[in-house]
């Protein structure tokens, strides 16, 4: 996950000088919103995975809905940046800002991420159980 912050922050700065050299291609658009959708893929898809090991089973559908209601938190802060200053300061600057959102996310998480895991975050009913391998459905 603190990779997927550091492709968003690499992504947004690449914007940053896109948009600022006046090289925005639709090559280079398409590269960012690459980086970017690669970025946020390493952050959400392990996600899940935390939350069940954190959590009671029988309290899933609460922090599954308490973790959608902040990320879409986080997407009404900054969908408006990306619009209203986009259109009010031009792309280099919201890139600018938006880089600088997520400089201060990446920071953060490395601040705030375990170095190890000791297993104290894991719920009781969990500690001491393998996860199991994902099923083969086929």
């Amino acid at each position: 996950m603190i990779t997927g912050a550091l492709v968003l922050v690499a992504g947004t700065a690449g914007a940053v000088i896109f948009t600022a050299t006046g090289a925005a291609t639709y090559l280079g658009t398409t590269s960012v919103w690459a980086v970017l959708g690669g970025g946020m893929t390493l952050i959400v898809t392990p996600t899940g995975r935390i939350l069940r090991a954190s959590i009671e089973p029988n309290r899933i559908a609460e922090v599954f809905a308490a973790q959608f209601s902040l990320s879409h938190l986080a997407w009404l802060l900054t969908y408006p940046i990306a619009g209203w200053i986009g259109t009010s300061l031009g792309f280099t600057t919201t890139w600018f800002i938006l880089a600088v959102l997520a400089v201060l996310g990446a920071v953060t998480a490395v601040a705030l991420w375990p170095r190890t895991d000791t297993g104290e975050n894991e719920a009781p009913a969990r500690r001491g159980r393998v996860t199991p391998e994902p099923r083969n459905l086929a």
